[in-house]
């Protein structure tokens, strides 16, 4: 290829990847609670996750000082956010801009690996961005789903880009890049790990059939030593601040011994052998069923590898299912879930691209007399649909509106009228009065968790230091009567709520005051 001619796509490559993050860019900036565009996030979620990362910049520990579930790098993440603006999402909204570009700029880049695009066709990217993120099991924004999938699309970027440029098996450097990959998955939520463990094993399979044994130790090493570059700091982190056995505690056995357990299942799906398919599979078909956008989303990626080229097609079906299915082995391990667990999923949903492409291609060769008209009739209907779903994403109800419409910041008003406050949320979740506030927790335990019974240190400090009139303010569910003898109820709301099945509701809070 003449150096012009690389000049030229070079710059193509350039202008398409700007075009892609600019349109992750809006998408995330229309539909997440945590932009500019809203008041702010009011998800439960988020909230504990940026305590806990408020926490760190004011020198408090994950899980010796500030008791939650998921792993500390999201806490490390949102550390970096509340450097950013320590009252607010701002920061998370960046780091939300910034991994949806990289899901948008690695799924086009898998796309182009498989079919060949024209210019006008990156008008689908958009709406695939906007499908994704625009999913039920998005809900408000910032769960740890969100910002783990599109490193999974990278992973698979390397997986098929070795299958359609060489023998299958990905570059050295690739090899370390997956390990912090991997790393980043372990210590966010560990769960995640089965679509890496799914890529160890199909290279593993390739490696062996094809007896390149030399090779094959050179990407074990490098996809270990990145994995440890990525953990050293952390365990560093928790040793220098005495606090690996917390560690161990909160992250990983409270997680595995008392975080839903398991509840009944019938039949024959109670051997543990076939307990162990039964439960992935009916948990991703009901996901597919209760969530319809999500569930064509991920059919049509499934379909979407029958159409990869013949030559490429059986390391790609071989890459594509031992990832999947790995993924849903690690993810769904218990008859309970919570809905947004199936999210990590979306890491294949770029592969929606190819499928559409691929067929815009084969429509164009009956429209031959007239092309030009019909690219720019393609590109238009893309874009409106992808302006119609962001418009209909659930959670535009909240955008422009002022801080005073949630009841966080009308009751920080109150709050902060007293000197130094501490504030307890019983009962319930983080929703966001710490930061609202801008007040930080002063015990370990600071709202309610879902572990609770399996886990009474919780409730046991809490009602304690309730007892001792430890706090100024507590705040609880609008649903939750409670009566103690030290403390008056002094505001209760109730306020439009939209949440994660997309059904209108009612959701409030109380405000209860120490008596002096």
């Amino acid at each position: 290829m003449k150096t012009s001619e690389l000049t030229v796509k070079d710059t193509k490559n350039k202008l398409e990847y700007a075009l892609l993050i600019l349109a992750a860019v809006i998408t995330i900036t229309s539909v997440s609670t945590s932009s500019p565009l809203y008041p702010f996030n009011p998800w439960d979620d988020a909230n504990c996750f940026f305590t806990l990362g408020r926490g760190i910049t004011h020198g408090l520990v994950p899980y010796k000082d500030l008791y939650e579930q998921k792993g500390p790098l999201l806490y490390f993440l949102y550390a970096l956010a509340a450097l950013i603006s320590d009252k607010s999402f701002i920061g998370g909204w960046i780091l939300e801009c910034i991994m949806a570009s990289l899901f948008a700029v690695f799924s086009w880049k898998i796309t182009k690996l498989f079919v060949n695009t024209e210019k006008y066709q990156i008008a689908v990217m958009p709406l695939i961005i906007a499908l994704t993120y625009t999913s039920r099991l998005f809900n408000f924004g910032g769960n740890a789903e969100e910002l783990c999938f599109p490193l999974l699309t990278i992973a698979l970027y390397f997986g098929l880009k070795a299958i359609k440029e060489g023998n299958g098996l990905p570059k050295k450097s690739e090899a370390f890049i997956c390990g912090i990959i991997l790393g980043c998955l372990f210590w966010i939520k560990y769960t995640f790990i089965g679509f890496m463990l799914g890529f160890c094993i199909y290279i593993l399979i390739l490696a062996i059939k094809q007896k390149n044994f030399a090779y094959l130790w050179a990407l074990i090493w490098r996809f270990i030593l990145g994995f440890v570059v990525l953990s050293a700091p952390i365990l560093v982190y928790f040793l220098a601040n005495n606090a690996l056995s917390s560690l161990w505690e909160a992250y990983f056995y409270n997680n595995m011994f008392l975080y839903h357990a398991n509840a009944n299942v019938p039949g024959l799906a109670s051997v543990p052998v076939i307990n162990r398919i039964y439960i992935p599979v009916s948990s991703i078909v009901r996901m597919g069923i209760k969530y319809p956008k999500f569930g064509v989303m991920l059919l049509l990626s499934i379909v979407s590898v029958f159409f990869v080229e013949k030559k490429y097609r059986k390391k790609t079906l071989l890459l594509f299912f031992a990832t999947f299915a790995l993924t849903l082995a690690t993810t769904f391990t218990k008859t309970s879930f919570i809905y947004y667990y199936a999210y990590i999923c979306a890491c294949y949903f770029g592969l929606v691209a190819l499928l559409i492409i691929n067929g815009i291609n084969r429509l164009s060769k009956f429209f031959e007399q007239n092309p030009g008209f019909i690219k720019g009739l393609i590109s238009v209907v893309f874009l409106i649909f992808y302006a119609a779903t962001i418009f209909l994403s659930k959670n535009t109800y909240l955008i422009f509106q002022k801080k005073d419409f949630l009841v966080q910041y009308r009751y920080a008003e109150i709050i902060n009228q007293t000197p130094d406050p501490k504030i307890l949320t019983f009962d319930v979740m983080d929703a966001g009065f710490y930061t609202a506030s801008g007040i930080m927790p002063t015990n370990r335990f600071f709202c309610f968790l879902n572990i609770e019974s399996n886990y009474p240190a919780i409730l046991e400090e809490q009602n304690r230091l309730i007892d001792e009139g430890y706090y100024d303010y507590i705040i609880t569910s609008y649903f939750c009567e409670s009566e103690w003898d030290n403390y008056t109820l002094i505001k209760e709301d109730t306020h439009l709520y939209i949440d994660f099945t997309g059904e209108k509701g009612l959701d409030g809070f109380r405000l209860y005051k120490r008596v002096n």
